[in-house]
């Protein structure tokens, strides 16, 4: 059963906060927040809220719930060039790993070459 506030007061803005918890033994996500914004963001991930709060124009401006599918991700909107940058470092990376890798078995077949008797 939701609990609905109509008429609340927005908290100011240096009190809001948003906490978003997750339980192990239930496998769930579970969300709290008096951020409006943030508020309105979830609201669709929740189907079953806990608490909602109302200012006195009908806006949601609380919320308190399980997250549905139990997905959370954040994601960081980036540039095209960063997302470049990022591409180009991680293809080097690839590259620079498969040598290492390479390098490591051609190690280990010279050396067991080595200690295998003829």
């Amino acid at each position: 059963m939701t609990e609905v506030k109509r008429n609340m007061k927005t908290a100011p803005q240096e009190e809001r906060e948003t906490i978003i918890s997750y339980d192990r033994q239930t496998e769930t996500w579970h969300i709290y927040t008096d951020e409006p914004k943030h508020a309105r963001k979830y609201e669709k991930y929740v189907t079953h809220p806990q608490r909602k709060g109302y200012n006195s124009a009908g806006q949601l401006i609380m919320l308190e719930g399980d997250i549905d599918g139990g997905t959370v991700s954040i994601r960081k909107n980036i540039s095209e060039q960063r997302r470049k940058q990022m591409s180009e470092f991680q293809k080097e990376r690839h590259r620079s790993i498969n040598k290492m890798l390479l390098f490591s078995n051609r190690a280990s077949q010279d050396l067991s070459e080595i200690t295998q008797p003829n």
